[in-house]
This record gives structure tokens, sequence and C-alpha cells, in this order.
């Protein structure tokens, strides 16, 4: 069948005009995702380093264990005053941390974070019992010995810890916080207590419930940063906060 090209004529003769549909948007179609989320708030004094990197890279490593801060926009500053390993911010509006760059161990930074719990409620106040709820939070941050918690003095003594001696500080931790759900008041020091009991165990060679056999990816390796466009800068320095608050 054949068409023919002519325009078909209207009822004047002239040629009709074709109708041209006016294509609408898509209300579906149209994505407005908003401005992207900062999660860190680098002081200059960090942005300037040359552990900027690593530092950054560790933050977001144990960041990743703490879901409680995962909507916070964290500050980040330089712990510069001598003999102190970092200070967290108690104040729940200005979630900050201060950090060393050359002594930044992972159990560090977990104890700082969780001061940002203790200012949320999450975590009840206090030095010691930061430094316990954060051996409990992993084994993989637990690089470190705690500060704060009495400790056997050959365990103290130990600049780093190996998995079985994380392990056993972990698992001390959680049975303590577990006797605490249980209605026990005095969880610290039955914390304390029980690791100078497995600590002379552990010295012997009697195996241990919950800690022999378990082990630990390599700290060092594998860590991975998030995107650089979340490295933004703080428009006013920091401000000190007191570290035995």
């Amino acid at each position: 069948m054949l068409v023919s090209a002519r325009p078909i004529a209207g009822r004047r003769g002239r040629p009709r005009a074709s109708r041209r549909r006016r294509s609408r948007a898509l209300e579906q179609l149209v994505l407005d995702l908003g401005p992207l989320e900062r999660r860190w708030r680098f002081s200059r004094l960090v942005l300037g380093s040359r552990h900027a990197p690593r530092i950054r890279e560790r933050l977001e490593f144990v960041r990743g264990f703490f879901p409680e801060i995962d909507s916070l926009t964290i500050g980040v500053g330089l712990a510069k005053k001598r003999g102190v390993l970092g200070w967290g911010s108690l104040d729940p509006d200005a979630p900050a941390v201060w950090v060393r760059p050359r002594l930044l161990d992972c159990f560090t930074i977990a104890h700082e974070f969780t001061h940002l719990l203790q200012a949320r409620g999450l975590v009840p106040r206090g030095e010691r019992a930061c430094d316990l709820w954060a051996l409990a939070r992993s084994p993989l941050l637990v690089d470190r010995s705690p500060g704060y918690l009495g400790l056997p003095a050959g365990l103290r003594k130990l600049r780093r810890l190996d998995a079985r001696q994380a392990a056993l500080l972990h698992e001390m931790a959680n049975q303590a916080l577990a006797a605490r759900g249980r209605g026990e008041r005095h969880y610290l020091r039955r914390f304390e207590r029980d690791l100078a009991l497995a600590w002379k165990r552990m010295d012997r060679g009697v195996p241990i419930p919950g800690v022999e056999g378990r082990q630990r990816a390599p700290r060092r390796t594998g860590l991975k940063p998030a995107p650089a466009g979340d490295m933004l800068g703080s428009t006013s320095p920091m401000t000190e906060c007191d570290p035995e608050a």
C-alpha cells in the first residue's frame, strides 16, 4: 500500500500543522540527595601534618566499630600536651577527639570515641568505665593496655599486645559488663580481680574459655580510608578539653 507524502488539507485547504507534545519531567526520576554528609572536621594542625593520611586511615578503621556515632561530624585535633595520648569531648553538641599522630593506637581512638558515647548517655561516666566499654567493643581494637583500669604488672608493662592478650582483655570486659547487667555494682573491681586471676592462669598455660584459639587480623594493613572528599578543614581552631573529664 502506498501512502501519499503530501500534507492532508484542512477545512480551508491549508496544510494541517503537526502538533508537538511537550515533554514533562517525571517526578520519580528527580533525585535530590542533598549535601554530602561530613564525617570529619579536621583542624588546621591536622591538615598541615605529614601524618594526616595515617590519622584519617586509623580514625576511619576504628569508627567502623562505633555505629552509634556514624551520623556525627567529628572534629579532630592534635593532642600536644606531654603525657596525653588523646582526649575526647564530653559536649554532646561538639563531638571531637584529639590524638597524637606518632602514638596513634587503635585502643586510644576507641577510648576517645567511647567518651563521645558517654556524652550522649550511652556509657556511664568515668575513665575506668570508658576503658572497660572500649575493651568490650572488639578485640581488633585492643592493641595496647588500658591506662585507667588496674592491670597485672606483667600486662601493664607491655607496649604491644598480641592476639591472646587482646582476646583476654576483651573477654574479661564482656564478662564484667554481663555482671553489671545482672545487677553487679562493683563490676569494675570484678573486672580487675578476674583479670588478675586469668592472667596468672594464662602464664601457667591453662586454657581460658572464650580466649584460646581466637585469631586477629593484621592491624597495620588492610585499613581502608574514606574518599578524600570527606577530609574537610575546620574554619576555626579547636579548643582543648579537660583530659580528666
